[in-house]
């Protein structure tokens, strides 16, 4: 079906009733994993006495019984989970956040139903045809270009894409020319892009543009940044969530109670360790199934965020499951000396909420070992960026969250780069205790 058909589609099942969308999710869920049992090798031999029959009478019952895919998984058996039938395919890759970039392979059925959903999010917020629409995106390391498919889905989504890995004031002081040559409907982009981009106008004395509305994504969005970004450009800022693999999975309404979960697309798990469901509002890893996906299906796929679903559906009278946060990657999460883990928002709330630093203009708390953290910092010109008082306060609240005494060291940077993929993160964890990467 041609994305505008599906675009169509879309923007009217979204107002279906609770019971309706339900049942259409599961009737396509039901398709998805009948097709993976019959004609997926990887699924066929790790899903055995589940028949048509059963899947079709309990499609969400029948998922819990399906392994959890990693991404280990898709590196090292990528024939094992690719359908036997074929059809035309389009290889992707992820940025690589972690320096190892994962590959894979969608067809464009998937490919269309996930443009449709990301559209269908940004008119939200405002992108209605015709709108000027830019995008502050990293590239990767070495790039410098978008790539080919990249280049399309920009021309499909009607934008201009400025590349933002490793901005200089020299960068920043051209694309606020580019930004500002013209009224912008929907300024989309990196939180931290938003940020930086933001400090280099205040110093230099430069003009924000002015767009109705801010699209967040690609790391997390924490409330003290949405607050200063909005504040900054003078718009509401959106946030959305998904990964290159299974694409957008969520994205606030206009109501900013949570972020919709497209069942059009997408079944999102919150689950335990075990991969067992834990209730509405418990914080758990984030396990999501691309509906469209049936060349190379992603079902149960680990996405390496941990977050938490509400048990209410938004007043805006949308069906969708709310996806209430995104507490950040489990490779970021610090681990105690007992294994329990520390989310990486206690540490951002820390440094930038808990004791108010208004004086850095970035930073990034590090744990080197269980009793060691490296809190990295850029200082605004003319300050230290953080005062000594203030430092001993941290240090106390880092050994507090981590239940025992840490030695806690204060850096000063002139910047602190993004990971290889073009992301940045505001913890990092080099303590490795068996966690999916990243």
């Amino acid at each position: 079906m041609p994305i505008g058909e599906r675009l169509e589609e879309f923007r009217k099942q979204q107002w279906d009733d609770l019971e309706t969308f339900e049942r259409r999710r599961s009737a396509r869920l039901s398709e998805l994993l009948i097709h993976a049992v019959a004609n997926v090798p990887f699924y066929r031999e790790r899903v055995s006495g589940l028949s048509s029959e059963a899947i079709r009478s309990d499609p969400l019952g029948s998922l819990a019984r399906f392994p959890i895919l990693e991404k280990q998984d898709v590196r090292d058996d990528p024939e094992g989970l690719m359908c036997e039938t074929g059809r035309r395919l389009v290889r992707q890759h992820t940025s690589g956040s972690t320096g190892v970039p994962l590959s894979f392979y969608r067809d464009t059925e998937s490919l269309g139903a996930s443009l449709a959903t990301t559209q269908l999010a940004l008119e939200w917020a405002g992108a209605e045809r015709g709108g000027r629409r830019m995008r502050l995106w990293p590239l990767s390391a070495g790039a410098t270009r978008p790539s080919r498919l990249q280049r399309l889905v920009d021309r499909i989504h009607d934008r201009v894409v400025l590349n933002t890995y490793l901005m200089t004031d020299e960068t920043i002081r051209e694309y606020l020319r580019i930004l500002n040559a013209r009224p912008i409907a929907v300024l989309e982009g990196h939180p931290s892009a938003f940020v930086e981009i933001a400090f280099c106008a205040e110093r230099h004395g430069l003009e924000l543009p002015r767009p109705r509305a801010l699209v967040s994504g690609g790391a997390n969005l924490y409330d003290h940044m949405r607050e200063r970004i909005s504040k900054a450009y003078g718009g509401p800022v959106f946030n959305h969530y998904g990964s290159f693999e299974v694409g957008l999975v969520g994205s606030d309404c206009d109501r900013r109670r949570g972020m919709h979960v497209f069942g059009e697309t997408t079944v999102l798990e919150v689950v335990d360790a075990d991969g067992k469901p834990v209730e509405p509002g418990e914080v758990g890893e984030l396990v999501a199934t691309h509906l469209w996906q049936t060349s190379m299906p992603f079902i149960r796929y680990r996405m390496g965020d941990r977050g938490a679903v509400s048990a209410e559906r938004c007043d805006c009278g949308r069906p969708h499951q709310l996806l209430e946060r995104v507490v950040g990657r489990s490779g970021q999460s610090f681990t105690r000396k007992d294994g329990t883990l520390v989310i990486p928002d206690v540490f951002a709330n820390i440094v930038a909420k808990d004791f108010e630093t208004p004086d850095i203009r970035k930073f990034q708390v590090v744990q080197e070992a269980h009793d060691h953290v490296v809190v990295r910092f850029v200082p605004e010109p003319g300050t230290e960026g953080i005062p000594s008082d203030l430092r001993d306060k941290i240090a106390a609240r880092v050994s507090e969250v981590m239940y025992a005494p840490c030695s806690v060291d204060f850096v000063v940077e002139e910047s602190i780069e993004p990971a290889p993929g073009g992301k940045y993160f505001f913890a990092v964890s080099k303590v490795t205790v068996g966690t999916p990467d990243w």
